[in-house]
């Protein structure tokens, strides 16, 4: 596993290699198979970064609510970009973790 660690954010990647890396075929694939896939590629996140109003309103309610941070450790499971992680340790607990693993993990 790799560690990235900015301020107080702990950002775990799982570098796991999945049995296959074929994707099934259309006609086999279920809602989950779309669901997990649409997060594995770039411009999904790019998106979700570049939309303001849904960044900026994860990040002030955090700012705004210190004090439900404070002293507790932030988990933030499928964390993608990091970018909550980030948010979170800002906003002031103990630690704020992120973990991410690949999408082929998950899809097993």
């Amino acid at each position: 596993m790799a560690a990235a660690k900015a301020a107080n954010c702990i950002m775990e990647v799982s570098r796991g290699q999945a049995e296959s890396s074929e994707k099934p075929n259309a006609e086999d694939m279920t809602s989950k198979d779309y669901y997990f896939d649409s997060y594995a590629h770039f411009g999904t996140h790019e998106e979700m970064l570049k939309d303001e109003v849904r960044t900026l309103t994860y990040r002030n309610s955090m700012f705004h609510n210190r004090h439900l941070f404070k002293d507790k450790v932030v988990l933030d499971v499928g964390s993608g970009t990091g970018i909550l992680c980030m948010f979170a340790a800002k906003a002031g607990p103990a630690r704020s973790l992120g973990s991410s693993v690949p999408v082929s993990l998950i899809m097993r």
